[in-house]
């Protein structure tokens, strides 16, 4: 019997949330979980539909076998499709640590790019998951439907950090990807209580690079009207950007985890 306290998630018989959970169940327990489930597992039901399911891990060549008895199709790069129209996209991270990574990319004395940093940002994210019971449960009843007990998930601010740094790579190919990761993280920081601590304990590059990118897009005016625009399409539940900007300055005032990186 697990310890862990259940996120509950609630949703209907065999639909998207029951095989979503039900799929990450089946899942080798290295992988940890991330995307839209994950982000409604640290800020609740109701959030904005995902219909598709995100892990990270490290030795995908590993694990893909496995996979692939229980897929569908695998058309390779760590994408899998399932039955019922559910894929799963598994992104490999690098076997160093966040800081080793940045210390690599760095050696050359040149700014990171913005896919470098999202390799560190989602192997520090991987590396600072926490083991969460993830239930699918009946909306209308609460009988439960499916259990994914012991499951690491990325925190509240290994998922801001990871979207923080897709952003900007979202810009020109996929800009509903941009709003849709925009809302998330305004929810992630209003209502999903990211902790402080783990502000502090990021890498500074990647503490700076979030702190100016969170505070551009929430904080100031100019910054606020264009996400504004962009993210009022998710309006259920509605986003108050007030809060957002309100949580942005708390949280990187905290513990003298500053903008300026120091």
């Amino acid at each position: 019997m697990s310890e862990l306290r259940p996120i509950l998630l609630s949703g209907r018989p065999s639909g998207t949330t029951h095989r979503e959970v039900e799929l990450l169940a089946s899942l080798p327990s290295e992988m940890r979980l991330i995307g839209g489930l994950a982000v409604m597992c640290r800020v609740g039901v109701p959030h904005r539909t995902t219909v598709d399911l995100d892990v990270i891990t490290r030795g995908l060549e590993d694990h893909h076998e496995s996979i692939s008895r229980l897929a569908l199709t695998s058309t390779g790069g760590g994408q899998y499709s399932f039955e019922g129209g559910l894929d799963l996209d598994v992104i490999e991270v690098a076997s160093e640590s966040a800081e080793q990574v940045l210390e690599l990319l760095s050696a050359g004395g040149t700014a990171l790019s913005d896919l470098e940093l999202a390799v560190v940002a989602h192997t520090w994210a991987h590396d600072h998951a926490q083991a969460l019971d993830v239930v699918a449960v009946q909306d209308l009843t609460g009988e439960r439907l499916a259990e994914a007990n012991g499951r690491l998930v990325a925190t509240t601010v290994g998922l801001i950090v990871m979207k923080a740094t897709a952003v900007p790579l979202r810009a020109s190919s996929k800009p509903e990807k941009r709003s849709s990761d925009l809302y998330d993280i305004g929810r992630l920081l209003s209502v999903g209580r990211p902790n402080p601590a783990e502000i502090s304990e990021l890498p500074a590059a990647l503490r700076q690079v979030t702190s100016e990118r969170l505070h551009t897009w929430f904080v100031d005016d100019s910054g606020r009207d264009r996400t504004y625009r962009e993210v009022r399409r998710f309006d259920e539940p509605p986003l108050d950007l007030d809060e957002v900007a309100d949580a942005v300055e708390e949280l990187f005032n905290a513990n003298g985890a500053s903008a300026s990186g120091k």
